[in-house]
């Protein structure tokens, strides 16, 4: 599974491809971004099979961002600090999942594991 993270904070990227690296070794974090217009522009060339997005983001946030690329052929997580109901507010879609930080090991290995059962990743 190809996977790209952008998220504003060097911390949450770091945080983010640490648990994802420790929960699947058919995981591939195929590149992160802090710059959001940088990765609206890369994540298309990428073809990843999961995008994780935070929620909040300076220039263009992780709303703006799933709205652009949603026409791609990938899975969304969409992480925010404010809450589960703010996120739901802003986008109900299957193709998009949520996790609220700071998120655990368990809550990022039982959101990978429904996206393969559902997708055959």
């Amino acid at each position: 599974m190809k996977v790209v993270i952008v998220d504003d904070e060097w911390f949450g990227l770091d945080v983010t491809y640490r648990l994802l690296t420790q929960i699947r070794v058919d995981l591939e974090v195929v590149a992160f971004f802090q710059d959001s217009r940088e990765a609206l522009d890369k994540i298309p060339m990428l073809h990843p099979d999961l995008i994780i997005l935070d929620a909040e983001m300076p220039h263009i946030s992780g709303f703006e961002m799933y709205e652009r690329l949603k026409n791609m052929n990938s899975h969304f997580l969409l992480v925010s600090a404010h809450g589960e109901n703010y996120l739901k507010l802003r986008v109900t879609n299957d193709q998009v999942r949520f996790l609220i930080k700071p998120f655990s090991k368990t809550d990022m290995s039982l959101l990978l594991n429904s996206l393969s059962i559902r997708s055959n990743f």
